[in-house]
């Protein structure tokens, strides 16, 4: 008996069938492709879809207000309280709780605030001792010059019986509240008469600078 053997012969592969691995490979490859091809620096704004970039994919502080347009950002409110007069301070060093001598609300919020102060002794006769503090209700997130000692020389009919200083600092208020200049003097005998005025700069961030 003889056999036949059916010789082999290759066949190329249909359209059809290229049609589908180049398309197989494409979704595969492609995007590895295309970030790997494109160049640096070659995707800006016309490329970048509305709203697709985000504010986790935006560096901290790498902004600027001119980066924004108007009205984008929060408007700062300045509050101002005139000294309107002098209080006569009645409370001695340690003896309790300081005399208010300017005190402003404030709505929730951070601010800068800053108090002109001023203190006249009345007293012809002996050297007056005003200790001043800038307080607030909220919480002290930077720190200026918000405590002061001013010697005052004794009412002789010259400029030498009154002292003038500044305080400020920065607070952040949780709900409302108020800042204000407290006073005490050194004796009871002192006879002094001090005046602040307040201004609050209200603010989205305060930074301290060393």
């Amino acid at each position: 008996m003889s056999q036949h053997t059916t010789p082999w012969t290759s066949r190329l592969p249909s359209p059809a069938l290229v049609v589908a691995v180049c398309a197989m490979l494409v979704a595969v490859c492609g995007t590895s492709y295309a970030l790997a091809a494109l160049p640096k620096k070659s995707v800006g704004a016309a490329q970048l879809k509305k709203n697709a970039v985000k504010s986790k994919a935006v560096k901290n502080n790498s902004l600027r207000a001119k980066d924004f347009r108007a009205g984008e950002l929060p408007p700062s409110e300045v509050l101002i309280k005139n000294s309107g007069g002098g209080v006569t301070v009645t409370t001695v060093l340690g003896a309790g709780p300081d005399t208010v001598i300017r005190s402003m609300p404030l709505p929730a919020g951070t601010y800068y605030v800053r108090a002109n102060a001023w203190g006249i002794n009345q007293s012809a006769a002996l050297q007056g001792e005003l200790r001043c503090y800038l307080r607030s209700s909220g919480d002290a997130i930077g720190a200026g010059l918000f405590e002061l000692y001013v010697p005052i020389e004794p009412n002789a009919g010259t400029n030498a019986d009154r002292g003038f200083f500044t305080l400020d600092a920065a607070y952040r208020l949780a709900a409302a509240g108020t800042v204000s200049v407290e006073c005490n003097k050194g004796a009871m005998a002192q006879n002094i008469d001090a005046g602040a005025s307040l201004t609050a700069l209200r603010t989205a961030q305060v930074t301290a600078v060393p």
